[in-house]
C-alpha cells in the first residue's frame, strides 16, 4: 500500500494567523476588480491570498477526536492521534494556491479511521512572499509609494512589544518584485493587546473548520511567558472528517491559501502586510 506522502501540511495547511491593528479574531477577505484590491479595505483591514507561504514542519498527527492542549506543565496529549510525519530537523514546506508540496520526512499510514482533527507541531518563524495592485497610491513601510505594493526580502518578530513590523512592504508606481519576508511570531494580537498565546479562528474560508495555535516553551508545554516561546503547534477541527479504509491507498489534498495574508495600515497610508490563516482539503481515496 502507497506511503500517504500527500499527508504533508495537516496543519501547515490549516494555520497561521496573526491579529495585527485590530482586536477581531478575522478581518474580511479583500474583495478585488479585475484583480485590483480596494485601498479603502486595506485600510480597513482586510485577507488576500499571498504568491507563497513558507513554514518548517516536525511532527503532523491525525486525530480521532480532539487532543487536549498543553499547559504550563503538560505537553499536548496525543493519546487519540497517530504520528503520519517526522523531521527531527524540520522540513521547509513552501505553500503556493493549488500547488503540491512535498515535504522531506518519514511518513507513517494511519490505521483504519475516522479522523476529525490534525495536529502539527511547527517553527514559529514564518515566510511571506507577495505582491499586488491596488485602486489607490499608498506607501511601503520599507520605501516607496505607489499602487504596486509587496512585500519585501527581510525578516522581523512578531512580538508584545513590537506589534507589527516597520519594514516588511514596499510600493511604486510600477509592478514590485516581492521579496520574502520571514516572520517570527512569540504573540497573537497587536500591541496594544494582552500578552496571547493561544488564539482560535472559526469558519475558516467559509468552511466549518476551526484552528487553534498554541505557542509553547522548548518542553512542548504552554509558554509561561513570551520570553519562552520556542515552537508553535497547531490543531484543526476538520470541516470534514478524513476516513482511512484498509482500501484507502492515497489522499488528494488541496489548498486553500484564500486568507493566507492580512493587510492593514492602522488608518494611515503605510501598508502593513502579515500572515493569516489557511486550509488543507483532503479525501481519501
Amino acid at each position: 500500500m502507497k506511503i500517504f506522502r500527500n499527508l504533508l501540511l495537516i496543519l501547515a495547511t490549516i494555520f497561521i494567523f496573526e491579529l495585527s491593528f485590530t482586536n477581531e479574531a478575522k478581518a474580511a477577505a479583500c474583495s478585488t476588480s479585475s484583480g485590483v484590491l480596494s485601498e479603502a479595505e486595506i485600510k480597513s483591514g482586510c485577507e488576500y491570498t499571498p504568491d507563497l507561504y513558507e513554514i518548517v514542519i516536525y511532527k503532523m498527527y491525525l486525530c480521532t477526536s480532539s487532543p487536549t492542549l498543553p499547559t504550563v506543565t503538560t505537553t499536548v496529549d496525543l493519546t487519540n492521534c497517530s504520528q503520519v510525519f517526522n523531521n527531527a530537523s524540520g522540513a521547509t514546506a513552501s505553500v503556493a494556491q493549488n500547488a503540491e508540496v512535498d515535504l522531506t520526512g518519514t511518513y507513517t499510514r494511519p490505521p483504519s479511521g475516522t479522523y476529525t482533527h490534525g495536529y502539527a507541531i511547527m517553527n514559529n518563524s514564518f515566510g511571506i512572499t507577495a505582491s499586488f495592485q491596488i485602486d489607490g497610491s499608498m506607501d511601503g513601510l520599507s520605501s516607496g509609494s505607489g499602487v504596486f505594493c509587496g512585500t519585501v526580502a527581510g525578516s522581523g518578530s512578531h512580538t508584545k512589544g513590537s506589534g507589527s513590523h516597520t519594514n516588511n512592504s514596499v510600493c511604486s508606481s510600477s509592478a514590485v518584485t516581492a521579496g520574502k519576508f520571514t516572520e517570527t511570531l512569540t504573540h497573537f494580537g497587536g500591541s496594544g493587546d494582552s500578552w496571547t498565546r493561544i488564539a482560535t479562528a472559526t469558519n475558516i474560508n467559509g468552511t466549518s473548520a476551526e484552528i487553534k495555535g498554541i505557542l509553547v516553551d522548548t518542553n512542548g508545554h504552554l509558554a509561561a511567558n513570551e520570553g519562552e516561546v520556542d515552537k508553535l503547534e497547531g490543531m484543526v477541527t476538520f470541516a470534514d472528517s478524513i476516513v482511512i479504509t484498509d482500501a484507502t491507498t492515497s489522499l488528494t489534498m488541496s489548498f486553500n491559501l484564500g486568507e493566507g495574508m492580512s493587510l492593514n495600515s492602522g488608518g494611515g497610508d503605510a501598508i502593513h502586510i502579515g500572515s493569516g490563516p489557511f486550509q488543507a482539503i483532503f479525501v481519501a481515496n
